[in-house]
């Protein structure tokens, strides 16, 4: 009954605030509060909406820029506060109400609505506007609004909020005669390289679950693109299916990250088997991923060569849809949006990028003296894709369209082992590299290292995510 009727208080001081914006910002009284603000609220109390703490004979006094300090029994204190700001904090000596920019909002409304006073909002935006334009601050914005305790009053100070790692403090210079003098002071915050461990459930597709608990799409481009090796997340992934994920970045200490993101370790659970994979240095600068046993995740073809995919058709005899009779398919149909990438499913070098007859825009890659693979009723080619172009595994080299016999967008690709197509699904061509001996060991050493700070991160965060400094 009272999560009701504070229900009700919110959607009537909302309604109530918006109009105060324009009466705070125009009124002629120097610094004072809207006096129908108070009015209406008293009228709630009176109404019963929700309990009042105080006596009948007492006037309520809204949250304003020197305000005695409510009880946290008040529910319509209570109410307020949750309406308004996000949490509350206390640094410093300073107590920090943290308030979040909504979509259609500005900071001005968001000031008006914690109770600070025309004036001071006015100076305030003056000391912020060489270094932030309130009028481009976006939605999601956090500001920390923040207010001195004085006995038995808290006076607003100022506030604080991140233009990405620059920290900008707009903060009161005096409290006699200069009240409302504010000016700005600027930390610019150094990144440090930090990790991130997140741990899920898929529901309806691994990438809307990993992107709904914080994934960065990258990572989960490099998850999707690593695991392709031996997965086909159309078939394979299924809902229920587990995943953890361990990347590296460079964040501040509250989490704010900058720059690429990088996969150190990730797990899939497929068909109730735990696929884990880790990222190796390799010799030149260079990495890859290998699975637990010190084996290259690049054990042979990607899977699928390209994303979001799904088989539209398979390899063997079939009705040919534009022709009528049943004729060997001699590959695989992926359905998939007009120019999506294509990417190489190997290493290798490319010997046919032409228009062919019925396959429309065609290419071809040697990946050694027995494999090639080939794409077809590409609508473009990738730039620079020509005879003679050498590709690694992952390049894109064209984008599906609906070129030669074909009846919709969709690639068709083939595998040819000996110049002969055979079925690209089951088809095992070792490409990659073991670790043995030394490098082995201390691999092994490595990953075990690995989870166990994977776990200590789980195991410390309130969520699924936390950031710590990099400490191998």
């Amino acid at each position: 009954m009272v999560l009701s009727r504070v229900g009700s208080v919110l959607l009537i001081l909302l309604s109530l605030m918006s109009f105060g914006l324009v009466y705070a910002l125009n009124a002629n009284e120097k610094d004072e509060k809207p006096a129908f603000v108070t009015s209406v609220v008293n009228q709630i109390l009176q109404a019963g909406i929700i309990p009042a703490p105080v006596k009948d004979d007492q006037t309520l006094v809204v949250s304003s820029s020197v305000a005695p300090i409510a009880s946290d029994a008040d529910p319509l204190h209570q109410a307020i506060n949750a309406a308004i700001f996000k949490r509350v904090e206390e640094r410093d000596g300073q107590l920090r109400r943290i308030l979040v920019i909504g979509r259609g909002e500005t900071l001005t409304t968001r000031l008006v609505m914690a109770g600070i006073s025309r004036t001071e909002i006015l100076a305030t935006l003056e000391a912020l506007r060489p270094h932030i334009n309130p009028r481009k601050i976006r939605d999601g914005q956090e500001v920390a609004v923040l207010f001195a305790r004085d006995g038995g009053q808290e006076r607003y100070t100022g506030l604080e909020l991140h233009d990405g790692f620059t920290v900008v403090t707009i903060a009161r210079t005096g409290v006699n005669g200069a009240a409302n003098n504010f000016q700005a002071a600027l930390k610019i915050i150094a990144p440090e390289k930090r990790r991130f461990a997140m741990r899920g459930a898929v529901k309806d597709s691994l990438y809307d679950s990993c992107i709904k608990i914080g994934v960065p799409a990258s990572i989960l481009a490099t998850m999707i693109k690593t695991y392709s090796y031996n997965i086909d997340f159309q078939r394979d992934v299924k809902d229920g299916d587990r995943f953890e994920v361990l990347y590296e970045q460079l964040a501040d200490a509250e989490g704010r990250t900058t720059g690429e993101a990088t996969l150190i370790y990730a797990a899939l659970q497929v068909e109730g088997k735990i696929v884990p994979i880790y990222r190796v240095a390799t010799s030149g600068n260079g990495y890859e991923y290998f699975d637990a046993k010190g084996e290259s995740i690049r054990k042979g073809l990607l899977r699928t060569p390209l994303e979001g995919a799904r088989i539209t058709s398979g390899f063997g005899m079939r009705m040919h849809p534009i022709m009528g009779y049943n004729r060997m398919h001699k590959g695989i149909d992926f359905g998939a949006p007009s120019g999506t990438p294509i990417y190489a499913a190997g290493a290798g070098i490319i010997e046919e990028a032409q228009r062919k007859s019925g396959y429309g825009f065609y290419i071809r890659v040697r990946h050694n003296g027995k494999v090639s693979t080939a794409y077809a009723h590409m609508s473009r080619f990738g730039r620079g894709m020509t005879r003679g172009t050498r590709v690694a595994q992952g390049d894109v080299i064209g984008y599906v369209g609906s070129t030669g016999e074909s009846t919709g967008p969709h690639l068709h690709y083939e595998v040819l082992v000996d110049n002969d197509q055979v079925n690209p699904i089951g088809v095992n061509v070792a490409m990659g590299a073991s670790l043995g001996g030394k490098q082995l060991a201390s691999f092994q050493d490595w990953r075990n290292k690995v989870h166990t700070q994977f776990e200590q991160l789980v195991a410390s965060a309130s969520d699924p995510r936390l950031a710590q400094n990099d400490k191998r």
